[in-house]
């Protein structure tokens, strides 16, 4: 029938039941394509899953959420979004998915034309790549609703989404680390382009920005919203295929220079979603609530604070709202999720890989983790009146669930490796960049920021009183300072920091026992060379070296550390006797650490060292 035909028997069919109500007029549009991409499931799975990339780039608008807790304990996410002169409102449901294999996205409208909605997704191995189907149901509501179904503006809808899937596919691995969906037109406004004009020479010219400055302005002019709103240095370095670090000072430096804004993330030990973010770290607050698990936690800036950057408002003005709020793209962390009913059981297939993981449920209540072997099994997951059980391991590549709660429970199976891309707190204190770079960033008065692990290098001048004996004063001072440049040089060529001098005394932190350990070494072997041509003053240097957890606070406007692992490693110092190394047996316990000392003779010791109790194992490491 041609169009103009179908409009006017629409308006025929609209006139003779313009006196129904309209909610009870139904009716429902089914929508179902299938495609073939070349890649394997494996590769195809992130992209179609990362939904709130697909609405941005087929023209979805994003809508807000207001949260609401029933009397199950279960959050309940209320959506808006006007469309012109209507206001949708819709439940956004819980979503659905198999990672690798199957999504299920639901919506149960409480306004516009639409009354519920179920969007689902599977994947087939085929060859070596991947038959994908897409379908969805729509029951479409009155007037607006049956037009809408006439005239196929909702399959349109479906269609923009799938466009928008196939190109990111066909995108895929040829993108040279671009932000997936990158738009080929210049995305910056003119008045903000000229601002970046004039600030990316000077970025460039930055040895902290290490060559990646262009990198990071194309990302800036071409990227998505979605791929914005948070950055993190560590997953971007890895689609960039360079280090880590690079781009963390890269970010840093574009921050220091208006181009970026950084936020402090507190991610709730569950759901990993930010439940507060803050410009300053004196602004991070102890706990939060997170209304989505319905649970209070405490801050850790080992495990959920989490540094991110997104683009300076005069730069990229990103819209307000969410594009997609519970997809598994915005969760890629969570490799399983599905609903259970009430007193049944249920058998999935699922595939994961060696790790720990984390079984729950989305409700508030308890938490069973477990390290998963290479042989793929998985262990039973019931609900039981006490919470989560875990029983025996299940068949290969299955996971199967039985609730016997009162009710309907969604399960949970997440990868505790979320941290691999997040770039903690106690990562961003321990970088020499960071406080050369954002001099503001103190934590408050009184506050003080436990720190899972760090490595403490204590170093002094053996014989530093005769030393000024033999010199005088003046002299031996400025030998002394000499060694401090000395020193800083090469505690930051390996990517420390000096915390502070005591006297003659150097403190200095890593990240990295490592990195702590190619320091001490080039001190010590490098020292000889310092030393050429100063006479009969050579300067003997003690260092010792202790690896654990410790405490952050603001000290004279400097970020410092206290605790009994910068105790032991002063203590270590001490026991030195001067050209030698002494590390602790906690240093050692890295394996990155002692393949940097592989070769060298070690003299394994042990004694009680003042202030700490028991014996302290550590090793005396010659030059």
């Amino acid at each position: 029938m041609p169009r103009h035909a179908r409009e006017t028997a629409c308006r025929r069919l609209l006139l003779r039941v313009n006196l129904v109500p309209v909610r009870r007029m139904r009716t429902i549009c089914r929508y179902r394509r299938e495609r073939h991409f070349p890649q394997p499931p494996e590769v195809v799975w992130p992209i179609v899953a990362d939904t709130a990339r697909i609405n941005e780039l087929s023209g979805t608008p994003p809508y807000s959420v207001e949260e609401e807790t029933d009397a199950d304990g279960r959050v309940r996410r209320i959506a808006s979004v006007k469309l012109g002169p209507l206001t949708i409102r819709w439940e956004e449901g819980f979503s659905e998915w198999q990672e690798n294999r199957r999504m299920v996205q639901r919506r149960d409208f409480r306004s516009g034309p639409i009354g519920h909605f179920e969007a689902r997704l599977e994947l087939f191995p085929e060859g070596t790549g991947t038959r994908a189907v897409f379908a969805s149901d729509v029951e479409c509501l009155g007037v607006l609703g049956l037009a809408a179904n006439w005239f196929g503006v909702i399959s349109r809808e479906g269609d923009k989404r799938l466009a928008a899937i196939e190109r990111l596919i066909r995108e895929a691995g040829d993108s040279d680390g671009a932000a997936a969906g990158s738009s080929e037109r210049d995305l910056v406004e003119p008045a903000g382009r000229a601002r970046l004009d004039a600030l990316a020479a000077p970025l460039e010219a930055d040895p902290a920005a290490h060559g990646l400055a262009p990198k990071l302005l194309d990302l800036l002019h071409h990227a998505p919203d979605v791929a914005l709103r948070s950055l993190r240095p560590l997953a971007i370095a890895r689609a960039w295929k360079v280090e880590g670090d690079a781009v963390i000072e890269l970010f840093l430096a574009a921050q220091a220079r208006g181009i970026l804004t950084m936020g402090w993330d507190l991610l709730c030990p569950r759901c990993r979603g930010a439940k507060a973010r803050v410009r300053f770290l004196h602004e991070l607050p102890k706990g939060a609530h997170c209304p989505s698990c319905n649970i209070d936690y405490e801050r850790d800036f080992t495990r959920n604070v989490e540094l991110t950057f997104r683009p300076e408002p005069w730069l990229r003005v990103l819209p307000q709202g969410e594009y997609c709020l519970l997809g598994q793209g915005s969760t890629p962390h969570v490799k399983f999720q599905a609903e259970v009913k009430a007193g049944q059981s249920a058998a999935f297939a699922l595939s994961l890989p060696p790790g720990v993981y984390r079984f729950r449920t989305v409700e508030a209540g308890p938490a069973a983790d477990v390290e998963l072997g290479a042989d793929g099994m998985i262990p039973e997951l019931h609900w039981v009146e006490a919470g989560i059980e875990l029983g025996t391991p299940g068949r290969k590549g299955e996971l199967f669930i039985r609730n016997d709660s009162g009710r309907a429970r969604f399960f949970v199976v997440e990868d505790r490796n979320w941290a691999r891309d997040a770039l903690t707190g106690e990562r961003v204190i321990a970088l020499p960049a960071f406080r050369r770079l954002c001099p503001e960033q103190l934590l408050r008065p009184g506050d003080d920021a436990e720190i899972g692990s760090v490595t403490i290098m204590f170093t002094d001048i053996k014989g530093s009183t005769q030393l000024y004996q033999q010199l005088g004063d003046a002299t031996a001072y400025r030998l002394v300072r000499e060694h401090f440049a000395f020193l800083s040089e090469r505690v930051q060529r390996h990517n420390g920091f000096v915390v502070k001098t005591v006297g003659d005394a150097v403190m200095a932190a890593f990240h990295d026992p490592a990195d702590a350990m190619r320091a001490a070494l080039s001190i010590q072997d490098e020292v000889a060379a310092f030393n050429r041509g100063r006479g009969d003053a050579p300067v003997v240097l003690k260092l010792g070296l202790h690896a654990g957890p410790c405490i952050a606070v603001t000290t004279a406007d400097v970020l410092d550390y206290f605790g009994s692992t910068v105790n032991a490693a002063s203590r270590l110092e001490q026991q030195c006797r001067g050209g030698e190394i002494v590390l602790s047996a906690a240093v050692l316990a890295d394996a990155a650490a002692r393949r940097v000392i592989a070769g060298r003779n070690a003299v394994e010791d042990e004694m009680v060292l003042r202030g700490l109790s028991g014996p302290f194992r550590f090793c005396r490491l010659a030059p």
